[in-house]
This record gives structure tokens, sequence and C-alpha cells, in this order.
């Protein structure tokens, strides 16, 4: 009888001890068919990086995901950080969407302070960085790698890091799989060094 209640004592405490552990994760998350826990490889783009912004949510505290503004940077080639294409750029693109809509605060520094107009429409994103802001509000960065591992695999790997510390706030990583690397410009031997410009960002008082 003693032994049988030690037994279960000890499972009762391991099972508390498991919750206490988990107590940071963010319980919004729900597992999706697109999920990690199943699969990390994918062959649409799409759900792959419905998988990266599944990640980052799992990953990050609620406190951390509430109470600050994320910037989403532009996807980069591993192998030279100044260099991207338009598939870096979808990505990216397509994070904002994601990540919105997971309830995370996502700022655009790309907008100017006022609108563009001439024959060929309205426009108020640029990469101008003659016309954009001249500081971006301070945020939580998101920024993320993509890498050829096999003839037609890359894995995408995704952080959100505080810009003043450098601490890694929360990561994610998913492998895609593509047909034809022009499709979206990531043949690695054809990637061009842009110019780039720098832009700093504001303290918090």
């Amino acid at each position: 009888m003693i032994k049988n209640f030690l037994i279960l004592s000890v499972i009762t405490l391991f099972f508390i001890s498991c919750t206490n552990s988990n107590k940071n994760i963010n319980n919004k998350y729900r597992v999706s068919t697109l999920s990690f826990f199943s699969n990390n490889h994918y062959d649409d783009l799409n759900n792959a990086v419905i998988e990266l912004s599944n990640q980052l949510l799992l990953n990050i505290k609620s406190s951390n995901q509430k109470n600050n503004k994320f910037t989403v940077t532009t996807f980069v080639n591993l192998n030279d950080f100044q260099s991207t294409s338009s598939f870096g750029r979808v990505i990216s693109e397509t994070l904002i969407n994601e990540l919105h809509t997971r309830n995370f605060k996502v700022i655009d520094f790309r907008t100017q302070d006022s609108l563009s107009v001439d024959n060929n429409g309205e426009f108020i994103l640029t990469r101008d960085t003659n016309k954009l802001k001249d500081e971006i509000p301070q945020s939580l960065l998101l920024a993320g790698t993509y890498s050829k591992i096999n003839e037609n695999q890359i894995v995408l790997n995704a952080r959100i890091v505080d810009n003043f510390t450098s601490e890694v706030i929360s990561t994610a990583k998913v492998i895609y799989t593509y047909e034809n690397c022009e499709d979206m410009n990531i043949c690695f031997d054809k990637n061009k060094k842009p110019n780039y410009s720098s832009i700093p960002i504001k303290e918090d008082n």
C-alpha cells in the first residue's frame, strides 16, 4: 500500500513539473496538419511559411508576443548576408500576413511619410532610403536565411531577435523542396549583391 502511494506521488510530481516547465509556451498555439511535430518538409512554399509562423508562435513567450512589436526583414542567402532574391522577399512578405493573423503586432518600416502618385498609380511602400522615415520604432526583429542542402532542397531558418541585446526570442526551421530554381531566382550562382543602406532603430526611453 505504501509502495503504491509512493509510486503515485512520484508520477504526480513528474506531471506537475512538466506542466510548470511549459508555462511560458504560448497557450494559443494549435497544432495544425502542417505541423513540425509530424513533418517539416514541404513542396509548397505557402505551407512552408505557414509552418514557420506556427513554430515562431509556439516557441515565443506569450508576454513577448503581446508586449512587443515585430519588424520582418528579408530572408537572405546563408552564405552571403547581403544577398537575397525574389524567393527571400516572397517569404518575408508572406510572413507579415501569417504573423499578423496570429496576433503579432507587425511593423512595416517601408512606408513613406506621404503617398507617391503618378500616372502608374498610388504608392506608399518604398525601398528608397531617402523616402523612408528617419527611424524605425523599437521592435523585435524577425530575420531569416535560406540555404541549399540538396539538389532541389532548401532549408529555411527564421528567428526573432532582440536588436539591442542580440537575444534570440524564438526560432523556426523547415525544409522546402522546389522543382525549378529559376522560378523565384534561387539558382545560387546567380545571386547578386545589392547596394544597401542602414536605418537606426529608436531606443525606448
